[in-house]
């Protein structure tokens, strides 16, 4: 650098050595980035074939990277001149750019490669395919990272020109509890989210009751939950109320109960009651789906001044609402072909009353 001022100097007047220097750091940069930018592909050349993923994240990034490290090397080089009189101003300012440069898109390529948050769970994912719980997961964390990587990269440019940092970081502090304060109902609700994901209640399929709300979970979101009622509407639930109320997840259930009441007429042949209870009972526990067959049963009830009353316990091991209607209407249809066989009656009232 000594030799290229002396001799710029002595050719071309004062002052011109380090405006050649500043020259030659530039070109050094620019071959520098444009060499960034064709061995990145040959370094991660692997990863790229195995995930298409991976492959967009480093073309998204790869430019920028590449004017990252065009700034840091201005930079450094930039940085060993005097800065001292008309050029050490020029070299202040140029130098000042340079790191902005470096600093701006540093920031830039760190925001592209959030996008690799999805990468790093879908390794830690077993069955190979996200879940609407690991896609919560990860949109709150890409958020999470996105606000940080702004945050730091406001310091470190505002550093850059000449601002105190400390009083920077004291006037977010109070600035950040202002808007904690505006916006706690939303940071509830993202807390609330990071809870639902790590306590798990309930998954996407789950049928459950919240808030007075019933109906199945379609979605988990970073802020809300949604669900569909039985009535086909979308109820959205912040995360923040789930947290602070019960929840009552048919999902998770061992198995389903079914307890329904047969009313049989009066003058039914109680011989004929008693076949009817053994053959449900039979049938019950030859059931393939029945669990729990100690507290399975079908038994008399009452009599009561209108009916006699059967009542039948039934546990299944189903796992969904449409295996457990189609257990008790098989059920249920056995239930008439036994009374058929036995000529047994099902109490009516309106015959009841004619009587």
């Amino acid at each position: 650098m000594e030799s290229i001022v002396d001799y710029a100097n002595g050719q071309f007047g004062s002052d011109w050595g380090i405006y050649s220097i500043i020259a030659s750091a530039l070109l050094i940069s620019i071959f520098m980035r444009q060499v960034t930018i064709f061995l990145l592909p040959k370094i991660f050349s692997r990863a790229i074939e195995k995930s298409e993923r991976f492959a967009q994240i480093e073309i998204n990034s790869r430019k920028s990277i590449g004017t990252a490290i065009l700034g840091l090397t201005l930079w450094k080089i930039l940085e060993q001149l005097p800065q001292s009189g008309f050029s050490g101003t020029v070299i202040i300012w140029s130098f000042v750019i340079a790191k902005l440069i470096f600093l701006v898109f540093i920031i830039r390529a760190a925001l592209k490669m959030v996008d690799g948050i999805t990468l790093a769970v879908g390794l830690i994912d077993n069955d190979g395919k996200l879940d609407t719980t690991e896609k919560t997961l990860i949109s709150a964390l890409e958020s999470l990272m996105r606000f940080v990587i702004f945050v730091l990269g406001i310091l470190f440019i505002s550093e850059t020109f000449g601002f105190d940092i400390t009083t920077l970081i004291a006037g977010l502090g109070i600035g950040g509890l202002a808007l904690a304060l505006a916006a706690k109902d939303s940071i509830s609700n993202i807390f609330g989210a990071i809870t639902v994901l790590i306590d798990q209640p309930f998954k996407v399929g789950d049928w459950i009751i919240a808030s007075g709300i019933e109906g199945e979970v379609i979605d988990i979101r970073v802020r809300t939950t949604l669900i569909r009622s039985s009535t086909d509407t979308i109820v959205t639930l912040p995360n923040a109320a789930l947290v602070n109320s019960s929840v009552e997840n048919f999902g998770k259930r061992r198995w389903r109960r079914y307890q329904p009441l047969l009313h049989l007429d009066l003058d039914t042949d109680p011989d004929s009651i008693e076949s009817f209870c053994v053959a449900i009972n039979k049938r019950i526990k030859d059931d393939e789906k029945t669990t729990n067959i100690e507290s399975s049963f079908a038994t008399v009830e009452a009599i009561s001044a209108q009916s006699i009353d059967i009542k039948l316990n039934v546990y299944w091991d189903v796992d969904s609402g449409i295996e457990e209607r189609n257990s008790r209407q098989r059920l249920l249809l056995d239930i008439a072909k036994f009374a058929k066989e036995r000529n047994i009656e099902f109490f009516e009232p309106r015959i009841r009353s004619s009587r």
